[in-house]
């Protein structure tokens, strides 16, 4: 617990310093008066739109476990979902939020055989259904999209190519059988190096027994069909949701000059652009990003009102309410 407080307040030292280069020299009152005069039905619909994405997460989280046989609850699934949103916020390059969110599948039950199949599942679909709504909002909106600083535009294609690998790599790993044995012989080797391993035999025969239940739910998640076309509509609609909020921010400030299609490809840009960034949560990147992106959709005098709106609702409100929730989650299932 003191490694994640301590992680928690290295994030919010990054936001605070964030905030410091973005905002210097920046006129508050006109910052706060402009946030004041946005339409709150389309903030509320922005408020949605981010919930919208923690629904869809949760849901194909509560399918796939069913589709493996564990008869878990919605609450037990919204619950791993957000921790994964937390931990991932305040942990160097999202690294904390599936593992945190696999041992608290351990604690009830599900191996981890199974969570790790799950999440890898999860993040290569995530991942396709980026590159998929990029794919579509890039070839739309190329000329607008792409006229921005070659900086910019080096991040947003080098983030396309590394998802594109990722979602390979991801692939090789849920599915190829040489993977496994690769990773066999690797925990076999130092099962006979490693002297404080007593009954040799029986940690080989572990090993072989957890690739075996690993190799099975790939083989749920590769020869279920069901499975497949629920990832197919669950998971394109969660990044969607998640990007319309960028849409609903834009409109409340009344503002009309950019279409639906263009907001939410400068949008999936800036994901592109600063989910792979090794810092945690990604924070400095994205804010840099949005920065660009902002001053042409908003214009200098509304763009860091809108960047500052839009990050509240779809990552510093999400994550401190997912710290809350996490934290009301595991003790409860502590209390049980």
């Amino acid at each position: 617990m003191k490694k994640y407080i301590i992680l928690g307040l290295i994030f919010l030292g990054l936001v605070i310093l964030t905030g410091v280069i973005i905002f210097q020299g920046c006129d508050i009152n006109l910052l706060l008066t402009s946030i004041k005069k946005t339409n709150p039905i389309y903030l509320f619909l922005a408020f949605m739109a981010v919930w919208g994405f923690v629904f869809c997460g949760s849901l194909f989280l509560y399918r796939i476990l069913h589709h493996f046989g564990y008869e878990t609850t919605f609450f037990h699934s919204l619950g791993y979902f957000l921790t994964e949103i937390y931990f991932s916020a305040i942990t160097p390059s999202y690294v904390g939020g599936q593992p945190v969110q696999m041992y608290e599948m351990k604690k009830d039950g599900i191996p981890y055989e199974a969570s790790s199949v799950i999440v890898l599942f999860y993040s290569m679909f995530n991942r396709i259904s980026l590159i998929f709504w990029a794919t579509i909002f890039f070839i739309l909106g190329f000329k607008t999209i792409f006229s921005l600083n070659k900086v910019y535009i080096w991040l947003v294609a080098l983030g396309y190519l590394t998802t594109l690998m990722v979602i390979g790599f991801f692939a090789l790993v849920i599915y190829s059988p040489k993977v496994s044995a690769l990773v066999q012989k690797i925990c076999n080797y130092f099962i006979k190096k490693l002297k404080f391993i007593k009954n040799k035999e029986a940690a080989q025969e572990k090993v072989t027994t957890m690739l075996a239940n690993y190799a099975a739910c790939a083989n749920i998640t590769k020869n279920n069909k069901k499975l497949l076309l629920e990832a197919a509509i669950i998971l394109p609609c969660q990044r969607l949701s998640h990007l319309l909020a960028a849409f609903m921010v834009y409109k409340a400030f009344g503002l009309n000059e950019y279409s639906l299609i263009l907001v939410l490809g400068f949008q999936t840009a800036v994901t592109l652009g600063s989910d792979l960034m090794p810092t945690p949560g990604g924070v400095f990147f994205n804010e840099s990003l949005l920065v660009v992106v902002n001053n042409l959709l908003y214009g200098s005098t509304l763009a860091l009102s809108g960047m500052l709106l839009l990050r509240t609702f779809n990552f510093y409100l999400l994550v401190v309410l997912s710290g809350i929730f996490y934290l009301c989650f595991h003790f409860r299932k502590s209390r049980a």
